[in-house]
């Protein structure tokens, strides 16, 4: 029993040996590789089975003299399945966090791409009409990039880069590049950067604001154009008129006052000038 005591001594001894070896081992990588920190865990799992068996081994020989085999052959497959299998979820592991990685990558793109596309708005007129059909009321502002065809009910403003024509009813202030009312109804202020048409049955209660004015229809409210306005015979304007120029057909009717304070000539300068005579 002596002889089979010191043999368990020195296995045991051998044992802590391998498993502290092990352990230094897995805990020193490579200086070129990567870490992996669950592999390290995997490693430390296997060292620990693979210590028990070897220390239950050297207890059979101390006490009976004898051991088995089988037994340390089965412990020895069981601690390489643990091993194998540890190996395996930690390689799934990896591949699920590559696909939830490519998934927010993919999701970035996405997000840049709709930015880029908002991005591209560089205050042109896009070349696209959207047309409000004359059964359709709406309620809320309306804003568009090209011209828009009115034809329905709007409550509320409308606001367009291109063309503005309307053969409907607004209930709201417009703005657009141009604008062309036939046989229309609008009640609030007009604003545009370029010409207002007001054609016959086209009633506007409202201020208009433009370079340029045909009046034919009905105005009740301010006209402020910087350029040249003409003043049909079926027009009725009740409200004031500064203008550039100013020309008004027979059979106008206008109840206000009309000054062409746009004009190039200095009056002041001229009546000045007389006076001094």
């Amino acid at each position: 029993m002596g002889f089979f005591k010191d043999f368990k001594e020195d296995l045991s001894q051998a044992v802590d040996e391998l498993a502290t070896d092990t352990l230094a081992d897995s805990a020193a990588p490579d200086d070129d590789a990567v870490v992996d920190t669950l592999s390290d865990d995997v490693s430390e799992e296997a060292a620990a089975i693979e210590k028990e068996s070897l220390k239950k081994v050297a207890d059979e020989i101390a006490n009976d003299g004898e051991f088995d085999l089988s037994g340390l052959a089965a412990s020895m497959e069981e601690s390489d399945k643990n091993n194998e299998e540890a190996v395996i979820t930690a390689e799934d592991n990896k591949a699920g966090n590559k696909e939830e990685t490519g998934a927010a990558d993919a999701s970035d793109n996405t997000d840049d791409a709709d930015s880029d596309e908002e991005d591209e708005d560089d205050g042109s007129v896009a070349e696209e009409t959207a047309i409000i059909t004359k059964g359709l009321t709406v309620v809320g502002d309306l804003n568009s990039r090209g011209s828009i065809d009115l034809l329905g009910y709007v409550e509320g403003n409308v606001t367009c880069r291109g063309k503005l024509t309307v053969s409907g009813s607004i209930a709201g202030n417009t703005k657009s590049m141009e604008i062309f009312a036939n046989n229309a109804r609008i009640d609030g202020n007009i604003e545009t950067t370029g010409s207002v048409k007001i054609g016959q049955g086209t009633v506007v209660i409202g201020n208009i604001n433009a370079t340029s004015a045909v009046i034919a229809g009905a105005v009740k409210g301010d006209i402020d154009v910087h350029g040249p306005v003409i003043v049909d015979e079926s027009a009725v304007i009740v409200g004031d008129i500064k203008s550039r120029t100013v020309q008004i057909n027979n059979g106008a009717t206008i109840d206000g006052r009309c000054s062409q304070c746009y004009a190039q000539h200095d009056i002041n300068a001229i009546f000045d000038k007389k006076s001094k005579k």
